[in-house]
């Protein structure tokens, strides 16, 4: 079963202003996830940052991120103000399997979608590549000309980012001292 949801669970927390919800393209990426599931998935746009959602980026956090790149309910709260936000989770039986995290950027002549997060709980059943080249898809749709991202060699479970990334088009444009890497996609 799919569905798609825009929830509001605690009252008290901080709107969120994201158009995507209603967007009919995103409704096209439940059924092309549903193969690598057994459950019931939701796409969940929230409608406000509160101590629910934050818990859900948590879970995800803690299965994918070294706790020094762990973002505080403050900085997500921050990161929540940019323009042409793309904020989601996909849930499969209401847990949190994939976070999506973006926001728009003016970068030299281009617009350009800079994706923040990209995490997903279930490693090795290609769902990282359905959704990037969704996204990648989206992107266009919405004409952006790159994607950008910042990432590093290896995580913590040794898998090879850039390499992932290659093969949705991503090119390295930066690299710091400190292996950190940014990396583009243009469209």
């Amino acid at each position: 079963m799919l569905v798609l949801v825009g929830r509001e669970i605690m009252a008290g927390g901080k709107s969120i202003c994201q158009h995507e919800e209603d967007n009919v393209i995103w409704r096209l990426l439940l059924p092309r996830l549903a193969k690598k599931f057994e459950g019931t998935l939701q796409l969940v746009f929230p409608k406000e940052w509160n101590e629910q959602y934050f818990s859900w980026f948590r879970i995800i956090e803690e299965e994918d991120f070294r706790y020094e790149l762990r973002y505080s309910f403050e900085e997500v709260a921050e990161i929540l103000e940019k323009p042409d936000l793309v904020f989601l989770f996909i849930t499969m039986d209401d847990q949190p399997q994939i976070l999506l995290l973006g926001y728009s950027i003016p970068h030299e002549t281009e617009e350009s979608f800079y994706l923040d997060t990209l995490a997903v709980r279930r490693r090795g059943k290609g769902i990282g590549h359905v959704v990037m080249n969704f996204l990648i898809h989206w992107a266009r749709t919405k004409q952006y000309q790159t994607i950008i991202l910042d990432t590093e060699l290896t995580d913590e479970k040794g898998f090879h980012l850039p390499q992932f990334y290659a093969k949705h088009g991503f090119k390295i444009v930066a690299r710091s001292e400190a292996g950190d890497i940014t990396m583009k996609c243009v469209l």
